[in-house]
């Protein structure tokens, strides 16, 4: 797995040495509806778990997530936000908002599809408060595409599209 760092690149998760320096990654806050915004939360634990994976196409680029985990979505018009379990995409024509935060770029919405479902896999995640929305880089590199994942969907409220940007 692969965060966002505040220095707006991918980190992997999957060959953490033991030791790391300050590392950060990028959260959206949805934990309070009048003050959400991005952070930026130093990597301090990391959750590790297995769990069946499920992978996607977002657009032009694959991801592989735990199927158990939800998806910010948003229709085509870009009018609306929602999370919806990934175990029901069912490849059903859903778009997410695809971005990077850090460049205050106008989401483009890239249709989700799944490609493969995979039984057991082994996951590190860093450790998630209620409210947080995980920021995916979709891509490696610098400035890279992010869609947004979350792993308890009922416990983020309502996320309106203004304040994704």
């Amino acid at each position: 797995m692969k965060i966002l760092t505040v220095e707006n690149e991918v980190y992997d998760l999957d060959s953490v040495p033991d030791e790391i320096d300050d590392i950060r990654y990028c959260v959206f806050d949805a934990s309070d509806p009048d003050y959400m915004d991005y952070y930026f939360l130093p990597l301090i634990f990391l959750e590790s778990f297995y769990a069946p994976a499920i992978c996607l196409t977002i657009g032009n680029y694959d991801i592989k997530m735990p199927m158990d985990w939800s998806i910010v979505i948003t229709d085509e018009d870009m009018g609306g936000i929602e999370l919806i379990p990934l175990a029901s995409l069912n490849n059903r024509g859903f778009v997410a908002p695809v971005f990077n935060p850090l460049r205050n770029s106008i989401p483009v919405a890239a249709e989700i599809h799944i490609t493969n479902i995979y039984k057991d896999v082994k996951w590190y995640f860093p450790k998630l408060k209620n409210g947080h929305v995980l920021t995916i880089p979709l891509e490696d590199g610098p400035e890279p595409k992010c869609a947004l994942f979350v792993k308890e969907a009922n416990k983020v409220k309502t996320i309106e599209f203004g304040d994704l940007l």
